[in-house]
């Protein structure tokens, strides 16, 4: 085993203590706002129909039932979360609407003794929501219409101690939260020894034993939620089945074919679900992960023949020591050419979300053309020794022309092509997350 693939184990196990915290933070990690309505106060429809009382007019009183039913007992579009938390008592707890914008926080409660709660919001159709202590301490939810959702668990450790009834979508996404965390205890003890193995005549053959129950862990969790997806496919639950990961670099599903289950997926949801947001991202993101596979394929065809296919305009411009750069002369198979500024805030944070996944694939073929706008050249050179972004950096200076990002006819920064040595393009303005599973996909 090489110290490139150490150094995988390690960070492997960094993320894996974390993982427990943090898991399931909602399907493609976002938030986004949601409509609340009071608490409901009102009982169970079936109280509400012993207040009728049998007598005269029960013709009349037969048309009325639905109007009374649904006067007397609330909005049924709604949904109750209530419940407690043991060892709560004065503690702030949110609750969350899972969207896909970002979080935004829509109502609060200090709990009193013994940790009760109560939240109320206004739904039509099936949607997550999570109830938090703090961000990496929370409880994922996906609730229906009409569902009051009752949970228990313990303030030290919401997501490990929790029990949820009432509703048969959280539920599914407890059983998918439990299987993962028990797939990462698992793995956690055999990183560590993996990890910790010292070079010598052993080394190999004990690291090859290491990973081969690794990969037998992995496998039974793949085969555990390609089942469930195959079992729950008319419900929400099987999108997060699909996005749940073992760590940063590594999703539970993250194989070419696993697109397939994207596919169905998507499918099916959007039969049943056909205006929810979640489902239309899903269906996109499917369409696009097949999209980019067919272009890959391509690819291989080219990279198999021999040919060279240069499909994208060269830059040569100068790089930090002054000697001229060409696009065309990087020799990585994939090269992610990415436009953007020191000055510019979202291109400093890109870069810096590329990090990691530069340095994991780095080593097997792929590299970063970062072509950056500045009026500086001193700026410039200072920002690349601040950031140590470790890629090949070229600079458009002035405030005239930039033929680079005419050339590509760039809009706004940052902006990136996924490039292919022997295909060309073969992405536009790819997402961190998805970058890292076509890189999986190609390299792993």
């Amino acid at each position: 085993m090489n110290i490139f693939r150490k150094h995988h184990f390690k960070r492997m196990e960094h993320q894996l203590i974390e993982a427990p915290r943090t898991m399931l933070r909602g399907i493609f990690h976002s938030l986004l706002l949601f409509i609340f309505v009071p608490a409901i106060t009102a009982t169970d429809s079936g109280e509400c129909a012993r207040r009728i009382q049998p007598g005269q007019n029960r013709y009349r009183l037969f048309l009325l039932l639905p109007v009374i039913l649904l006067l007397s007992c609330g909005d049924q579009s709604g949904v109750s979360i209530t419940g407690e938390i043991e060892e709560g008592q004065g503690k702030t707890l949110y609750l969350d609407r899972i969207e896909l914008a970002g979080p935004q926080t829509q109502d609060s409660t200090v709990m009193k003794s013994p940790g009760r709660f109560r939240f109320s919001a206004k739904i039509t159709s099936p949607g997550f929501f999570r109830i938090r202590l703090e961000d990496n301490n929370f409880i994922t939810l996906l609730a229906e219409p009409g569902e009051r959702i009752s949970v228990r668990a313990n303030a030290s450790n919401l997501p490990g101690t929790y029990e949820v009834s009432g509703s048969e979508g959280s539920a599914l996404v407890k059983k998918l939260n439990d299987r993962l965390a028990e797939t990462q205890r698992q793995i956690k003890p055999l990183v560590r020894e993996i990890i910790s193995l010292e070079e010598g005549p052993e080394f190999e053959q004990e690291a090859a034993r290491i990973e081969e129950e690794l990969d037998e862990i992995i496998q039974s969790q793949r085969k555990f939620s390609i089942a469930f997806i195959l079992e729950n496919m008319e419900s929400l639950a099987s999108i997060t089945a699909l996005y749940q990961q073992l760590d940063d670099d590594n999703y539970v599903l993250g194989q070419t074919r696993d697109i397939q289950y994207m596919k169905i997926v998507a499918e099916s949801l959007t039969k049943k679900y056909p205006g929810s947001p979640h489902v239309k991202a899903l269906a996109s993101d499917a369409a696009n992960q097949e999209r980019q596979y067919e272009l890959y394929k391509l690819a291989v065809m080219a990279e198999q023949s021999g040919q060279v296919v240069t499909t994208y305009p060269d830059i040569a411009m100068p790089g930090a020591d002054g000697d001229t750069i060409r696009l065309h002369s990087v020799e990585e198979r994939y090269i992610l050419l990415l436009f953007g500024s020191s000055l510019n805030p979202g291109s400093v944070q890109f870069s810096q979300e590329l990090l990691p996944v530069y340095r994991t694939y780095h080593p097997k073929g792929f590299e970063i053309f970062q072509v950056s706008v500045e009026r500086d050249r001193e700026e410039w050179l200072r920002s690349i020794e601040f950031s140590e972004l470790p890629w090949i950096h070229v600079a458009e200076l002035g405030d005239g022309t930039f033929s680079a990002a005419l050339a590509y006819n760039v809009q706004q920064i940052p902006s990136n092509y996924l490039i292919h040595r022997d295909a060309g393009v073969v992405a536009r303005n790819i997402s961190v997350p998805d970058l890292r599973r076509r890189l999986s996909r190609a390299f792993d």
